[in-house]
């Protein structure tokens, strides 16, 4: 019997990242278009879920750093 993984579908954005978002995961290599509704296994979209959730953690770090005249944050 055949393993079926569970997918999702979803559109990854082409937020500066070019015609693909390429990687690996446990031995799984990827690599999918952006700006299109696309069907991904759910584990690869949980990883680029946290990494859009950690970059845009990132991005208000930066902000709060920039408007406190990059002085250290408390």
């Amino acid at each position: 019997m055949e393993h079926r993984e569970e997918t999702i579908r979803m559109i990854l954005p082409e937020a500066g990242n070019g015609p693909f978002v390429e990687g690996a995961l446990n031995g799984l290599n990827f690599r999918i278009p952006t700006g299109v509704l696309v069907e991904v296994p759910l584990r690869i979209y949980r990883v680029l879920e946290e990494s859009r959730r950690e970059d845009a953690a990132s991005e208000q770090w930066r902000n709060g750093f920039t408007a406190a005249g990059g002085q250290k944050l408390s």
